[in-house]
């Protein structure tokens, strides 16, 4: 017997919402290699949201996989199908945690490290960084608060001749997301001359978080995504396009240019940002191609206790057309390339030089 605890996490904000929906689904599916196998390919063909989007057969490569699994595939085996499976994805939310072997992402840059030139991905390079935010570039002058053990902090950068607000948004991921302190950072860079948002290494997390946000960094109400959740066990069963939208706080920023820096690890909410940010005025973006993880996503759990994640949607854009890039790509697992490309350098932050800030300030400059 499989009990399979669906967690609908509204990434893309269909509805402002303040946790998951929580469906609990039964199924009979044997804890044997062939029923974990029908149980995970089954739940991809009837809720995954992008098989047509991104071209896939999905029955075509259960065939082809299921010849490789019967009552005695070993554990290892069975994971590696299933990791080879999830790997023709792309995709920013599809993954499978198993725990004598690990967390597999489906994303195909899931190895890239932080930093060029830096292997790996330790988060204490992040605090190297953002240590060398606050004393150069904000000379030590900036507001901080800790929020589920999260920094954010906001300052003033001086750049030719000029003052521009700064602010490190590491997170969308907390309950006690700091609406109020992003407000009061809104206010004060209301009075300078333009704003550096750094979602870098932000990867994502609620609805309520990233839209607030947009709504008080955008200036003008604009339509920037459609997208509709697959609601049946057919290709085409989804439901009606839904529109997603910045509406401007009526304290919101006002006008001023904007640069974001994102990278790789610029993920999920992030993306969502990135993308409803661009439809404002004077906006540019600077760094690294975003993960590209857009769908909003389904946990499920097989029955021999293996958890893997789904993206249960197909997004667009303003125009109706599906959410591409200049070649025709579905983005997601591709991500949003950046108007600037700049990457993230470990020896010029040893050298203490962080060189996508600094592109950003010079191109904002140009805009102002």
């Amino acid at each position: 017997m499989r009990t399979a605890l669906a967690l609908f996490s509204l990434f893309l904000g269909l509805l402002i919402i303040t946790s998951c929906e929580k469906e609990l689904i039964n199924d009979v599916y044997d804890n044997t290699p062939t029923g974990n196998f029908k149980a995970f390919t089954d739940d991809f063909r009837d809720l995954y949201g992008a098989f047509n989007a991104k071209k896939l057969n999905w029955d075509s490569l259960s065939m082809f996989y299921a010849g490789r699994i019967n009552d005695h595939t070993s554990s290892d085996s069975l994971y590696r199908v299933f990791c080879a499976m999830l790997n023709t994805l792309n995709d920013g939310h599809a993954d499978l945690w198993a725990p004598q072997y690990g967390h597999f992402r489906s994303w195909n840059r899931r190895n890239k490290p932080f930093f060029v030139g830096r292997e790996g991905m330790n988060m204490n390079d992040i605090v190297v960084l953002q240590n060398l935010l606050k004393s150069k570039y904000l000379k030590d002058e900036f507001q901080s608060g800790q929020f589920s053990g999260w920094q954010f902090f906001y300052g003033t950068i001086q750049y030719e001749q000029k003052a521009w607000g700064y602010i490190c948004i590491p997170t969308f991921n907390i309950a006690d997301y700091p609406v109020s302190f992003i407000q009061e950072a809104v206010n004060h860079f209301n009075t300078l001359d333009g704003v550096i948002i750094d979602l870098r290494f932000n990867q994502g997390g609620r609805t309520d978080a990233f839209v607030s946000t947009h709504n008080r960094f955008g200036s003008v109400e604009t339509l920037y995504l459609k997208s509709r959740f697959r609601n049946g066990p057919r290709p085409d069963d989804f439901t009606p396009l839904a529109d997603h939208r910045v509406r401007p706080h009526t304290n919101s920023l006002k006008n001023k240019p904007i640069a974001i820096l994102t990278n790789a690890y610029t993920a999920s909410s992030s993306d969502h940002f990135v993308l409803a940010m661009k439809t404002q005025p004077n906006v540019i973006t600077v760094g690294d191609t975003t993960c590209g993880a857009f769908s909003a996503v389904i946990e499920r759990i097989l029955p021999n206790g293996w958890k893997y994640r789904l993206g249960a949607q197909e997004v667009y854009a303003p125009d109706g057309n599906l959410l591409t890039d200049s070649r025709g790509q579905y983005l997601e697992g591709i991500g949003i390339v950046p108007d600037f490309a700049v990457n993230d350098n470990w020896a010029m932050i040893n050298n203490k030089n962080d060189l996508v800030l600094e592109k950003a300030l010079s191109e904002i400059s140009k805009i102002h």
